[in-house]
């Protein structure tokens, strides 16, 4: 809800700067500052029905009509060029003061009256021109700094958001990130469709910046992030083009994290366990296999939730563990139950392991035991060294901007060292087991930006902080809003939307 309020609030200022303008069209030039009132004197201003006011009260839509009120607006005003289009859409807020107090700007009143009576006619070109440079604009200009479709490509949040379920993502939370590579094909991520190339040109990169925000990373907020993976993964690539993830955040910067056999505790506060959290189980039958009516009357997904492997062939799940094939018919996964038949590995909830055990031919259900983590990952690396696994982790202090570290101790060196080097900017490099800043070893540093940790809600087949370590603030995305089609890859079409999922908020779905 406050995001919602937050987006309106952003609308309402953004009238400010049209105070000018109001008072050349002889309108009272404080009904800038009331709401409603302004769109609606808005509206005669452009010749547009006051009708259309309504829409600037809806959150994210009132953007999409802003945009083309901008046009309007220079229209009205005598500012028809192209370019002078573009500069109001992407800089209205200087723009229009500076022709609102301009002498020589009059007002000509609504543009679309202008139009016919001046006979104002367009190429088919300029017409063709426009509307392109418009929608990219406009879409461009929504998707890096109100809101972005965002689509969860994996099971690391199974139980709460779902594989397939497709998200919008809130730039305005957390503060909208300029562009950090500006140079880029409109609407692509870092690669081309169809496989044609990079999508983007590092020829002009920007200094990381964000746009104030209207609440700050907090424990437990559901995040989009860009992967800090791909820093050694894809070291190529900038901040702004690697792959998006999300997860929940469970350490803001200056936590002490610790996993205790599968507890979650923070500066020593054990954490809350949320409802749909699962964790890997053995359930233990009494020889007989479970059926799909008990699979299904328990809310389990026979497509992620059971792991294993299926007629002697592996298949990998996020962490790299076998589990159940993907791609297999029902037949198969029949067989598949038929080899663990007195005992199956499966991801559950707290609320489905007590369900399960009404069932007669349950005997009990038992955590199962996770060894080394895995994977060439730094912190898995790191984890190793301490003998450190998915349900015993730590302690671990989140790095906090301002905070110094004492270098001369190896444990600090070991678990931060790695982290300066990919992400601080500070031109370190570690080698022979000391860190070199601007190419002198150094004792002690002090980090430049905030920390966070972040994990799945499907604890035991999740590639998160405990592998590839702390998320750093610079590759904050957005927070989730709200699922707008949830569908999944295994069922016909129909069948596969999840109708109940549809426009449920991530936080009543992530309680």
């Amino acid at each position: 809800m406050l995001s919602l309020i937050y987006a309106y609030l952003l609308h309402y200022l953004l009238h400010i700067p049209c105070f000018g303008l109001y008072k050349k069209a002889g309108k009272n030039p404080f009904h800038v500052f009331i709401p409603l009132v302004q769109d609606f004197t808005l509206m005669e201003i452009i010749g547009k029905p006051k009708s259309q006011a309504y829409w600037g009260l809806i959150p994210y839509i009132n953007f999409l009509f802003g945009l083309t009120w901008t046009t309007d607006i220079c229209n009205s005003f005598g500012k028809r060029s192209l370019w002078q289009h573009v500069v109001a859409i992407f800089f209205g807020y200087i723009y229009f003061p500076i022709i609102g107090f301009d002498k020589t700007t009059k007002y000509e009143g609504p543009s679309h009256i202008l139009d016919k009576q001046k006979k104002v006619s367009r190429s088919i070109f300029r017409e063709w021109s426009d509307a392109i440079i418009f929608a990219v604009v406009a879409a461009t200009i929504i998707r890096t700094f109100v809101i972005e479709a965002y689509k969860i490509p994996t099971t690391s949040m199974e139980g709460s958001l779902l594989a397939g379920d497709f998200l919008f993502v809130s730039k305005l939370n957390y503060g909208a990130r300029t562009p950090i590579t500006p140079v880029a094909f409109p609407f692509a991520h870092h690669t081309m469709p169809f496989g044609l190339g990079q999508a983007y040109s590092k020829i002009v990169q920007l200094p990381y910046h964000r746009l104030p925000g209207f609440e700050k990373v907090e424990r437990e907020d559901v995040v989009v992030f860009n992967f800090p993976g791909d820093a050694y993964q894809f070291p190529e690539r900038p901040v702004d083009k690697r792959e998006n993830y999300v997860k929940r955040c469970v350490g803001i910067a200056g936590d002490v994290l610790e996993l205790k056999d599968r507890q979650l505790f923070i500066n020593g506060k054990a954490q809350p366990v949320y409802k749909n959290l699962q964790l890997s189980y053995w359930i233990k039958t009494n020889g007989t296999s479970l059926t799909l009516e008990q699979i299904k009357s328990v809310g389990l997904n026979w497509y992620n939730d059971f792991l294993g492997t299926n007629n002697g062939q592996g298949y990998s799940n996020e962490i790299g563990d076998p589990v159940a094939p993907s791609d297999q018919l029902l037949a198969d996964f029949n067989n598949y139950l038929y080899q663990f038949k007195d005992s199956v590995p499966a991801l559950l909830t707290a609320e489905q392991i007590e369900k399960l055990k009404k069932f007669p031919n349950i005997q009990y259900i038992t955590p199962m035991q996770h060894d080394a983590l895995n994977g060439d990952w730094i912190f898995s690396k790191i984890a190793n060294y301490y003998k450190w696994d998915l349900d015993n982790y730590g302690p671990l202090t989140i790095p906090k901007k301002g905070w110094t570290i004492d270098l001369s101790d190896k444990n600090n060196l070991y678990k931060y060292a790695r982290t300066i080097e990919l992400y601080e900017n500070a031109n370190a490099k570690i080698v022979e087991d000391k860190l070199f800043i601007n190419g002198q070893p150094a004792s002690s540093y002090t980090f430049k930006q905030d920390y966070y940790w972040m994990m799945g809600d499907n604890r035991h087949n999740s590639l998160d902080s405990r592998f590839w370590g702390f998320v750093p603030e610079d590759h904050i995305v957005g927070k989730p809003l709200f699922v707008w089609l949830s569908k999944d890859s295994f069922n016909p079409f129909l069948e596969s939307i999840h109708w109940s999922r549809m426009f449920r908020s991530v936080k009543s779905l992530c309680k």
